[in-house]
């Protein structure tokens, strides 16, 4: 009698269907080990690209570039300073004889009993715009306030209730200082009190325009903010000078500062280098992309502007793509010359030139990585449909041999039922 205790049709399904996909489920698993490497390192390389471009924008803004300068002045209660890359050195003696103030002017005569008897419309302008107050709408001078503040209108005028000696009263105040913004009151169309009471305001401040002068040269502006005096430094006003005490202001190269924005720059750069070249070793498939973007980056850190290149700065370049920093020779050259540091890496210069790659990369539009993304979402597509194809391959051997071995155990165990009884 044949022994069938051992045949189990299900294990005999699940082995026979294995063996049917074995060579297709290998090559597709062998396809997906590349595809999540491809992936994984693409997305490495965005970080390591999204990441160096961030440290090229933070070297290479409107008002700062690689160069740093800084700035002392002989009088630190007169006025504070800054300066940005623009800057040029020098030495300026500035006499400050007025400051820019905005006006402010207090109506001790209004009362919110006069503002709810107060009959017509105010009007109020700053620079020639304007805006109506209608006094049949307010009833208090709280009223009024926020008719002023809340108006779409408002040219530039900000209400307030102050307190003295237990009494409130209003005060209108340019928004702005300068000549240019004082406030215009309009009173024709207001009843005869409360116009007179708006024709007795109490100056607190006057609208007037800070005067300042260089030597001969004499000059107004309507704000304490001077920064458009001297290019590329930015003087806030705080006193007046003394008499024939001059506020001495000096614009010079800060080289401790420069130094370590360029060594900022090169170590980012030396950061991307490392990506690539571990990238470039090992990449998953995408080695040749890596290999483009290394070649024009070498090519572009030795381009030249004005007969200058990194070298000039104390930058060089070692067999492997890596920068140095030579602070002796940054130190020379922005003796010479401190502006040639910003002429040759900002504005067009070589910030702006490894911008421009890094966007033909990083692009969302038509950027390498996206399209080489989505040769990889293609790729995976397909992949993800021929497993699904081989799953269905395997269900339907499985279930087919499944049928077979069920059917053949139950034939042989009446065969050996058969026997068994012919032998007893």
């Amino acid at each position: 009698m044949t022994d069938i205790s051992s045949l189990d049709p299900t294990t005999l399904a699940t082995q026979m269907a294995g063996y049917d996909i074995q060579a297709a489920k290998n090559a597709a698993t062998a396809q997906q080990t590349t595809l999540t490497t491809q992936t994984t390192n693409l997305s490495k390389l965005k970080t390591a690209l999204t990441t160096f471009r961030s440290s090229l924008a933070s070297l290479n803004t409107s008002t700062q570039g690689m160069l740093n300068n800084s700035a002392t002045l002989s009088q630190s209660s007169v006025a504070t300073v800054t300066t940005t890359s623009q800057a040029n050195r020098g030495t300026y003696n500035l006499t400050v004889s007025q400051l820019a103030s905005a006006q402010q002017t207090a109506y001790t005569g209004l009362t919110d009993d006069m503002m709810k008897q107060a009959t017509g419309t105010l009007s109020l302008s700053v620079q020639g715009k304007s805006m109506s107050v209608d006094m049949s709408s307010v009833s208090s001078l709280a009223d009024f306030a926020d008719a002023v503040n809340q108006s779409s209108d408002n040219p530039g005028v900000t209400a307030s209730l102050i307190k003295t000696d237990g009494k409130v009263q209003l005060m209108l105040s340019s928004d702005e200082s300068g000549t240019a913004n004082e406030i215009q009151l309009d009173t024709q169309q207001l009843d005869s009190q409360s116009a007179g009471a708006f024709a007795q305001g109490t100056q607190i401040s006057a609208a007037q325009d800070a005067k300042v002068s260089i030597g001969s040269l004499a000059l107004t502006s309507s704000s304490n903010k001077l920064d458009s005096l001297i290019q590329g430094v930015t003087i806030n006003l705080q006193s007046v000078t003394a008499a024939d005490t001059p506020l001495t202001l000096t614009v010079g190269t800060d080289t401790s500062g420069t130094q370590s924005n360029l060594q900022s720059f090169v170590d980012a750069y030396n950061t991307l280098r490392s990506v690539l070249d571990t990238q470039g070793s090992a990449s998953g498939g995408n080695d040749g992309l890596v290999s483009s973007l290394t070649t024009t980056l070498n090519s572009q850190i030795r381009t030249q502007v004005n007969g200058l290149d990194m070298t000039s700065f104390g930058i060089t370049s070692d067999k492997d793509g890596k920068l140095t920093l030579n602070s002796d020779t940054l130190k020379t050259q922005l003796a010479k010359n401190p502006q040639s540091i910003n002429t040759f890496f900002n504005s067009q210069g070589l910030l702006n030139t490894l911008d421009k790659t890094m966007n033909s990369y990083l692009s969302t539009s038509q950027g390498v990585l996206q399209s080489r993304q989505a040769v990889l979402d293609r790729q995976q597509s397909d992949l993800t449909d021929r497993q699904d194809k081989i799953t269905t391959r395997y269900n339907d051997a499985y279930n087919r041999y499944l049928s077979q071995f069920t059917r053949l155990k139950s034939s042989m165990q009446e065969m050996n039922s058969t026997l068994s009884s012919l032998l007893s």
